[in-house]
């Protein structure tokens, strides 16, 4: 039978079985083929299996690569579209101001709404294109991206809308979150209800109705939305045919996560004050718990997620990069994995399935992509190392040698 393409190289590793998440006591295993191949056509993986099997079954141009070969990552929560930068926010950090304080001061998101809604449609275009690009070529091939810097229901809509247009430019699958309930913009200023209720009444209704994105999303936290108001987000998200996301207990717990498990959330983020007696509810809603360690790191925190603890409680951990414009200045989700095991006590094997088949499982696309199987999309990466192990242990630096997106090398 004739392939449009061969990849061979000394280690592929399939991350197979991905057709469901894999919980905690599963995340160890990488299913590793010595000396393996995949066979790809019409962008779709036909074939997977030593180098001996899959050339004896398929024709068709070879390419060998050095290094092992991987399923592309799955980043399961960035927010990419903004203007304007937060610089001085991060010398006002390294000078031991807090985020919450920076937040308070009138910082923070708001600053960064207010840049992004003087930006015109061609620049956030250029600028968020780029950004995507960036994390394309360190090896994510599938992102989500969240809304969430204009909170007003037109530039809620015009943001999901250039995320559209997007979707269309480039070679990455999207999968496009709103979040306008992410903070409360300066013109509702002691109108909390109030702004909550136009989130409800009208933003999440005009963003359904264009069809604009799969997922609703929250921040719940102290200073940003009560656990009552993200249910009341939450639920109308649900209403309107939306899959429910959530950022909570980053900075203190206040029982957002177990709420949004309680109505099926398809991941809880970020975590760090999340306590044991909250596992077993994650996982009785079925939620992915997705870390984000870049953020602890980057903001200088000593708290990181329970990471160790949710695997040992068995449940399919996830890592996102968290990429936004001022807790995360980070598009690699290579970096996320090494701070996954740096930080969160993962082994390499388990912050590679993190990144890969349980992140694509949070975003409903564990079928499509996450493992090298067949029928799956053919998006693969050759690193330039021998060994997998060797990828978060060589921190920092860009270890990806090529990308295949659908089949097509695009780096």
């Amino acid at each position: 039978m004739n392939a449009d393409l061969i990849l061979c190289s000394p280690q592929v590793v399939t991350c197979a079985p991905g057709d469901a998440p894999r919980p905690g006591s599963q995340m160890g295993q990488l299913g590793i083929v010595a000396q393996g191949a995949v066979a790809i056509e019409k962008g779709v993986i036909v074939g997977v299996g030593s180098q001996t099997e899959i050339t004896a079954k398929w024709s068709g141009k070879r390419i060998y690569h050095k290094g092992a070969l991987t399923p592309g990552l799955v980043d399961p929560h960035s927010h990419p579209l903004f203007g304007g930068s937060r610089v001085h926010e991060f010398q006002m950090r390294a000078r031991g101001a807090t985020y919450q304080e920076i937040h308070a001061a009138g910082g923070g998101i708001w600053s960064t709404v207010q840049a992004t809604r003087q930006a015109s449609d061609e620049q956030l275009r250029e600028l968020t294109a780029e950004r995507l690009r960036r994390m394309l070529h360190h090896g994510t091939t599938t992102a989500e991206v969240k809304s969430g810097y204009g909170l007003s229901v037109a530039e809620e809509l015009r943001h999901l809308k250039i995320y559209q247009e997007l979707k269309s430019m480039l070679p990455m699958e999207l999968v496009l979150t709103f979040m306008g309930a992410h903070s409360l913009p300066q013109e509702f200023a002691g109108r909390q209800s109030d702004y909550v209720k136009l989130v409800v009444e009208e933003m999440v209704p005009a963003v359904a109705a264009q069809g604009f994105a799969e997922y609703g999303d929250v921040f719940c936290e102290v200073g940003a939305f009560t656990v009552e108001e993200s249910r009341q987000v939450l639920q109308a998200c649900k209403q309107a045919g939306l899959g429910l996301r959530i950022h909570a207990e980053e900075f203190n717990h206040l029982g957002g996560a177990r709420m949004a498990a309680g109505l099926g959330a398809a991941s809880v983020d970020h975590l760090q004050f999340l306590p044991p007696e909250d596992f077993p509810i994650l996982r009785q809603g079925g939620s992915i718990p997705v870390m984000t360690a870049g953020t602890s790191f980057f903001l200088g925190m000593s708290q990181f997620a329970p990471a160790r603890g949710l695997i040992e409680a068995n449940l399919p951990l996830a890592l996102g990069s968290d990429f936004n414009a001022g807790s995360c200045l980070s598009e690699s989700m290579q970096m996320a994995m090494s701070l996954g095991v740096l930080k969160l006590g993962l082994s390499p094997e388990e912050a590679l399935l993190a990144a890969t088949v349980n992140s694509a499982h949070s975003l409903g696309r564990g079928r499509q992509v996450g493992s090298l199987e067949v029928g799956k999309r053919a998006d693969v990466l050759a690193l330039n190392l021998s060994d997998v192990r060797e990828w978060p242990y060589h921190y920092g630096v860009n270890v990806v040698e090529a990308v295949y997106c659908k089949g097509a090398r695009i780096g």
